[in-house]
């Protein structure tokens, strides 16, 4: 592949589609931040203006949801990795315990009250992926005693040939 006007332009064009996709994903992205400010924005707000809570009432709540959000990321990566070890079959009993403490914790996390509902979704989320591992523990158990089960049937197998011939 030669230095040809045809391959100056094709780069010339990958080079400014490659641009044009940096700058649109930049934009993209700080819609997305600009769109959580006036979300926070607004319900501080409305708390210090309608419902009348102090300024003072919306620093802590900051500084409390910050907390809250940095110890649920820390959950939700521990409870990944448990996760992603029960899908392997790895110690599936206790990555399952390890998934029920690590929701008890996530219960008794401090949080404002502006994010109830992001925090009692997380709570079911958590309850649903439990219930989901202790059928995956079930469900290899099942099979576990079906193999036992076959297993032990085909000790048992006679076949009418050996029964006719008395052995």
């Amino acid at each position: 592949m030669g230095l040809s006007a045809d391959n100056i332009i094709i780069a010339l064009v990958a080079i400014v589609f490659l641009f044009l996709a940096i700058k649109f994903i930049k934009g993209v992205i700080k819609g997305i931040i600009v769109v959580l400010l006036i979300l926070t924005l607004g319900v501080s707000a409305y708390n210090i203006f309608i419902t009348k809570k102090s300024i003072g009432y919306e620093i802590n709540r900051y500084k409390t949801d910050y907390t809250y959000f940095k110890s649920i990321s820390s959950i939700s990566s521990h409870a990944a990795e448990n996760i992603d070890a029960i899908k392997e079959g790895k110690n599936i009993k206790e990555n399952t315990d390890e998934l029920i403490i690590l929701k008890n914790h996530a219960e008794t996390l401090e949080h404002s009250s502006e994010i109830n509902g992001i925090h009692n979704n997380y709570i079911k989320g958590l309850d649903t992926v439990i219930t989901a591992a202790k059928g995956y523990k079930t469900a290899n158990d099942a099979k576990e005693q079906a193999d036992k089960l076959q297993e032990a049937s085909n000790k048992l197998n006679i076949s009418l040939k050996d029964i006719l011939s008395g052995q």
